[in-house]
């Protein structure tokens, strides 16, 4: 009998880690991690600013925007928002979706 009951807190405890590090994969994809995943992807992008709902930046390389590959004002930032699960990113041209 003592042995059932190792086996059963040892079960009960990797279904606990299981619940525990799927919830853990679910929390990465957030809105921090799409803006560092759309400054890895676009190194000549840097982050501006960021509010409640958006994240701002800036463009390194003034001779074109990685977006649509045309000239901007230098007032003109690309946009960044996140919303129930994607990131999506915008210059004055062009809208695309940042995927996990």
């Amino acid at each position: 009998m003592g042995n059932d009951q190792i086996k059963v807190e040892v079960s009960t405890s990797a279904n606990v880690l299981s619940v525990s590090s799927s919830s853990q994969s679910k929390s990465t994809y957030d809105r921090s991690y799409f803006c560092n995943k759309t400054l890895d992807q676009y190194p000549n992008l840097y982050r501006e600013f960021s509010s409640e709902n958006f994240n701002y930046y800036g463009i390194t390389d003034k001779t074109s925007c990685p977006l649509c590959k045309l000239g901007h004002d230098d007032n003109e930032s690309i946009e960044g928002r996140y919303k129930a699960g994607s990131y999506f990113i915008k210059c004055e041209q062009r809208e695309i979706e940042i995927i996990a």
